[in-house]
């Protein structure tokens, strides 16, 4: 069989199917890191994330990955941190698409739960608006 992105997109579909009766046996997400292939073999990364909780498993999954953007002035602790967006809807940062280097951060509008694509310029917004809610009060 020819390894190409479109094998490997069907190989990570087939994949999580294939998981997800044990993650439901064993209370744990799994999932696969990003995919290199080459001529004769592809190697990826698996993450097993251990808790009966799929919202602490993301929130663990998160603060694990913030450190990527730090430079955004992401923290941990920020997971469904909820902010006002210019058109004056709630969003809240719901994970990271490290994939999609043009928009690295999973928002959900909370009015919804649809997810919505949103640029680094705009996360620093966010970022900015949360750091100026709770410093002037916390600093005294």
């Amino acid at each position: 069989m020819e390894m190409n992105n479109e094998t490997l997109r069907a190989f990570r579909k087939d994949f999580s199917e294939a998981v997800a009766g044990l993650q439901d046996k064993y209370g744990v997400k799994i999932s696969i890191g990003g995919i290199t292939y080459e001529q004769e073999r592809f190697t990826t990364n698996m993450t097993v994330t251990n808790g009966r909780d799929n919202e602490e498993a993301e929130r663990a999954a998160f603060d694990a990955d913030v450190w990527r953007f730090e430079y955004l002035g992401l923290t941990k602790g920020m997971y469904k941190r909820v902010f006002i967006g210019r058109d004056g809807n709630r969003y809240a940062i719901a994970g990271f698409n490290t994939k999609a280097p043009k928009y690295p951060l999973i928002v959900i509008r909370i009015s919804d739960g649809s997810r919505v694509r949103v640029s680094e310029r705009y996360i620093k917004e966010f970022v900015d608006e949360y750091f100026a809610q709770i410093l002037p009060g916390d600093l005294d």
